[in-house]
């Protein structure tokens, strides 16, 4: 079966966020899927197999298999644009999250994802110690019950670079089903800028999150008061992408580039 690494939202290899992605030519079971992202050892690995005109789309962490995931997405949708030759303008994409569309845009690939509304929340005080910042530094915090993932919005931008999270602290506070903690703040370059830390499914930090935008484009949007808005993510490799929102949707576009192809014996 065909395997793919593709560097996701930047259009520079070794930047944006890897993922992998293997073209499934037959079912596999899920343990050794869980094996295969494991040995991929990257934050996600998407699985794709053609069912009729959808396609079946799961993403695996190296330790657990996740609902939703952007920049795995965006890899798959270019592989399958790219690599394997499909001929439409427009990908179905059958996921634990329902459907997902993925479309040629003239920009690169943009992806159509369900919003995550997040709503006032406290941070619980593991979390807020392994941060290590001040209470006068936060905005406010908020979580997603959709998304399960803190916000923390910080108020100097200059922080979100800062930032060396205790990820040992960090998992001192363990609820069922957290997937992590989105950091962000305004931006000098783009509209906001964010980090995400996700220890709780085997991922320090992610290098650019696709389904955090899902969470932070609705939380931008009130105060910028845009639809419309630029977000990039501080992590050391870094990645950005163009984020809009419409009704229950958000639709993420940006880049992806193929970094190898091989072929996985199993």
């Amino acid at each position: 079966m065909k395997l793919y690494q593709v560097d996701s939202f930047t259009s520079q290899m070794f930047k944006g966020n890897p993922a992998g992605v293997l073209i499934m030519t037959r079912g596999l079971p899920e343990e050794a899927m869980r094996d295969i992202a494991m040995e991929m050892n990257l934050s996600e690995t998407a699985f794709v197999r053609q069912q009729g005109l959808e396609h079946r789309l799961r993403w695996f962490t190296p330790t657990h298999e996740v609902a939703l995931c952007g920049h795995a997405t965006l890899a798959a949708a270019h592989v399958m644009f790219n690599e394997i030759g499909f001929k439409g303008m427009e990908i179905r994409f059958r996921t634990k999250s329902g459907l997902l569309l993925a479309r040629k845009s003239a920009e690169g690939i943009t992806l159509d994802f369900p919003v995550g509304n997040p709503e006032p929340a406290e941070l619980p005080q593991a979390i807020f110690e392994s941060l290590g910042i001040s209470r006068e530094e936060i905005q406010t915090t908020m979580f997603c019950k959709v998304r399960n993932k803190f916000l923390v919005h910080l108020k100097d931008p200059a922080r979100i670079i800062e930032i060396r999270p205790d990820f040992s602290k960090m998992l001192e506070y363990q609820p069922a089903e957290l997937i992590g903690v989105i950091i962000t703040s305004r931006s000098e370059t783009h509209d906001f800028q964010s980090r995400f830390f996700a220890p709780w499914v085997g991922v320090n930090e992610d290098p650019v999150t696709g389904s955090s935008h899902a969470v932070l484009a609705p939380y931008w949007s009130r105060i910028l008061g845009k639809t419309k808005m630029t977000a990039y993510q501080a992590s050391k490799r870094g990645g950005e992408m163009t984020v809009e929102l419409k009704g229950d949707r958000v639709f993420i576009t940006g880049k992806a580039v193929t970094v190898f192809r091989t072929e996985l014996e199993c």
